[in-house]
């Protein structure tokens, strides 16, 4: 029945919101909760508390680090066709149930070095079903001409975990000693962002009767084909030249760009550059890769993604220069900027020409073939950058041949071709 008052009225429709975008918010907070947040990053906070506790060096315990990103690399591919023949949602579940697990498992069990050797080998395989793979897969499936924009805001979680982990962890670690900082974590990741998957998340928009984008699902109307895409044989894909040639451009990136992150604050530093300075300058970067990855992202639906890509890494490459010019005070912020804005545009460009040049019926797989080609560089670049300021007292050669190397990149990239799924 109707109100007499309601003769005359104005009534506004509110346009609903895509279910898509609900997905991304809830996968953009989840993310934050992964392993390279909380496992990787935190690991830096409890080197100091360890090494009172136990006696144990530095390098001893940051050698975890290393354990997980290789124990990654050999398992990702793996997951990755898990993923794809099994649903990204059922594969992330367990993944995060059994990281913090893991995480709590740290202060319960270790009283020696092994055993937290051993933890993060299992935290690198056991639970990398929790990594980007299933958030950007999920992703790839709700939506098409928005994609980019997608994944950038889903992978500036990375960000948001880096920007609230460090003074939690902190507070915990000062006020309640070192244990109750991997019972936070762990239970961030157990009580928010495990049944934040489970209640919110959907595989794909069909489950919804729904398609990419937020367009309806029809009586009798199909499904889009790019759920129903046929798998690529492995060994298919390893004589395919494409494949190789995004390897090598992966590996050079993730070389130089996180060689570069792992050693510059000694590198300021030891220009004369006070500490505090040398952190806003890392926060400088920080701040820039959150901003870029949801601009980037952006852009990458407005125009070829190897062209903005092509621009992000000269802007890095003159950055490298001027580092190796002796850059100082405001030159290093703008080396800094330079830097991030490639940062932020590496994750969202290897997931969005994944799916632009091999579609969606072998994501898994083949983003985490890409992938471990990411974290070839990211292993090595540090060590290689740490070894050559060893030997020559300076980073003056590596930094010129990472501006070469990345102005290589930048015409590897201008090569690529056009995609191949529409």
């Amino acid at each position: 029945m109707k109100n007499k008052y309601d003769k005359g009225r104005i009534l506004i429709k509110i346009p609903q919101i895509f279910y898509g975008w609900k997905i991304v918010g809830t996968l953009l907070l989840c993310y934050s909760t992964a392993a390279g947040q909380f496992a990787f990053a935190a690991l830096s906070f409890f080197i100091i508390p360890l090494g009172l506790e136990f006696g144990w060096s530095r390098g001893d315990i940051l050698f975890s680090t290393a354990l997980l990103t290789l124990s990654q690399a050999f398992v990702t591919p793996v997951v990755g066709r898990i993923i794809d023949r099994f649903g990204s949602k059922e594969i992330l579940l367990p993944s995060i149930l059994l990281f913090g697990l893991l995480l709590a498992a740290i202060p319960l069990f270790v009283s020696e070095i092994w055993h937290i050797y051993l933890i993060y080998i299992m935290i690198g395989s056991l639970a990398c079903g929790s990594t980007a793979i299933p958030y950007l897969r999920i992703i790839g499936s709700w939506f098409d001409k928005k994609r980019g924009l997608a994944f950038g805001i889903v992978m500036s979680g990375g960000g948001l975990g880096y920007a609230y982990m460090p003074p939690l962890l902190q507070y915990m670690i000062d006020n309640h000693g070192w244990r109750s900082g991997y019972y936070v974590l762990a239970a961030i990741v157990i009580f928010i962002a495990f049944p934040l998957i489970a209640i919110v998340v959907r595989n794909n928009p069909s489950q919804m009767n729904l398609l990419p984008d937020g367009k309806a699902l029809k009586n009798n109307e199909k499904i889009s084909t790019k759920e129903q895409e046929p798998q690529i044989a492995i060994s298919d894909l390893l004589r395919d030249k494409l494949i190789w040639h995004l390897y090598a451009i992966f590996v050079l990136l993730t070389f130089c760009l996180y060689g570069l992150m792992a050693n510059l604050a000694p590198m300021l530093i030891d220009r004369g550059m006070e500490a505090t300075s040398a952190a806003l300058v890392i926060s400088t970067l920080g701040i820039t890769v959150i901003g870029s990855r949801v601009g980037i992202g952006y852009l990458f639906d407005k125009f070829f993604a190897p062209k903005v890509a092509l621009v992000c890494v000269i802007l890095s490459a003159i950055g490298f220069a001027l580092l190796a010019g002796g850059a100082v005070g405001m030159g290093v912020f703008i080396v800094a900027i330079f830097v991030g804005i490639s940062i932020g545009a590496e994750f969202d460009l290897l997931a969005y020409l994944t799916t632009k040049y091999y579609g969606l019926g072998s994501f898994g797989m083949i983003y985490g073939i890409l992938f471990t080609g990411f974290l070839v560089g990211v292993s090595a670049g540090p060590l290689v950058f740490g070894t050559v300021f060893d030997h020559f007292g300076s980073y003056f050669i590596i930094l010129t041949v990472s501006s070469i190397l990345l102005f290589i990149i930048a015409g590897l990239m201008a090569l690529l071709p056009k995609y191949k799924i529409i």
